[in-house]
């Protein structure tokens, strides 16, 4: 299912990153991609590397890069989310277009543009094409959420309607029904507020708050995509921008543990649906910060620290083992 998250610091830091709900792992890891990696076009043939150097969450399937989410040395940032029963992709290539595969769609992002404003530009001749990587790996279905180091977002979905880019001013997103729906059902939610409400008298009976959060009553509280959009749009708009990057990192994931889902909670299929890892992506400082479900201890990779001229794709093992530290 999944929940992503933009938010910005006073200070002028912009953190990025998701909640990555699964029943089962993928044998993901964070990787770099380096700008002189080399691969084949899947449309075209063609031998092609990357314009910017990329790192994230991924799988590598046949050498290729299939990234969850991601970001660039530009700053730009990009995750798939699951759009059950709404996505659509093309069955035929178009010559007329740049023809791009549901899973390839974040290294294409990623590979090629220095801010949001570039990918918005080039999906008006973008076609996403339902072309599996190999017969084992059958195109997921998603939208995709696109930031960068202003903060700037928008969300691109294809459907049957065709392609649509919408511009993101709440900076979050879950998962079905389409953007432009979830921003109309917000409007049934005016009155979730985080103050108390007031006293007051239905005839000769005087009401008052019994306790705390009681502005909050019909907040929905279930691990649906609505649900967990309306809950994720009103914690992110009801707080003032960090005062600075260490209480930003807090607050990022304060917030994405308040959708996400522990086992027992969701069950698909017969397995249980878990937030399998958490990402936060400082994109200006060019920092992936992850913690999984059995391992709340933040890991932290930095592109910096890399060559970003290597010709191959570098693998961090993924941890997700309980580590605790004791203090006597």
């Amino acid at each position: 299912m999944c929940t992503g998250l933009t938010l910005k610091t006073k200070d002028e830091y912009t953190l990025f990153g998701r909640n990555m709900d699964l029943a089962y792992q993928f044998n993901q890891s964070v990787i770099i991609t380096p700008r002189n990696f080399k691969y084949i076009d899947e449309f075209d043939g063609k031998e092609k590397q990357p314009k910017y150097a990329s790192m994230g969450m991924a799988s590598i399937i046949d050498n290729f890069p299939c990234y969850a989410d991601g970001f660039n040395e530009k700053g730009v940032a990009c995750a798939g989310l699951n759009f059950p029963q709404m996505a659509y992709f093309e069955s035929d290539i178009d010559d007329d277009k740049v023809n791009v595969s549901a899973h390839g769609f974040i290294f294409w992002v990623l590979s090629n543009f220095a801010s949001v404003d570039e990918v918005k530009k080039a999906a008006e001749n973008l076609a996403i094409i339902n072309h599996p990587l190999n017969e084992n790996t059958p195109e997921a279905t998603l939208h995709w959420m696109v930031t960068d180091t202003t903060g700037k977002s928008i969300v691109i979905e294809n459907t049957k309607d065709g392609l649509k880019v919408f511009d993101n001013p709440l900076g979050v997103l879950t998962n079905s029904p389409s953007f432009d729906w979830h921003l109309m059902n917000l409007n049934d939610y005016l009155s979730i507020k985080p103050t108390q409400p007031e006293n007051t008298n239905w005839l000769e009976c005087e009401l008052k708050p019994m306790g705390v959060g009681m502005g909050t009553k019909g907040l929905p509280g279930g691990y649906s995509g609505v649900d967990r959009f309306i809950r994720i749009a009103y914690l992110k708009s009801q707080i003032d921008d960090p005062e600075n990057l260490n209480i930003a990192i807090s607050q990022f994931n304060r917030m994405l543990q308040a959708v996400a889902m522990p086992v027992g909670a969701v069950i698909s299929e017969g397995s249980d649906d878990i937030t399998i890892y958490t990402s936060c992506m400082i994109l200006q400082k060019h920092e992936y910060i992850y913690t999984t479900y059995n391992n709340l201890t933040p890991h932290v990779i930095s592109m910096d620290n890399e060559d970003l001229d290597g010709c191959e794709i570098k693998k961090f093992e993924y941890i997700d083992e309980l580590k605790m530290e004791y203090q006597n």
